[in-house]
């Protein structure tokens, strides 16, 4: 680009080939953690659906894995709120 006749930095546009997202079913350990309300009783829709969308490749997480997710998710020391 002419410099003269761009104001600001250049930008890179940038495309990636995906497979489409397919459904997978739930987790067995995802639905016992969201049965059991001790571990799952606060969860959010957003919350849930973000562990949902968790892909593993030949492991099945336990429900304890995905309490110990959620509790990352909630801990302030891990996102800042801008």
């Amino acid at each position: 680009m002419n410099r003269r006749l761009a104001v600001g930095r250049p930008k890179l546009f940038e495309f990636v080939e995906r497979e489409p997202e397919q459904f997978f079913g739930i987790e067995p350990g995802l639905e016992e953690f969201l049965r059991d309300t001790s571990l799952a009783g606060d969860a959010t829709e957003e919350e849930i659906e973000f562990l949902r969308r968790m892909r593993f490749r030949g492991k099945r997480p336990a429900p304890i894995y995905y309490y110990r997710e959620l509790q990352n998710l909630r801990d302030p020391l891990h996102f800042r709120i801008d």
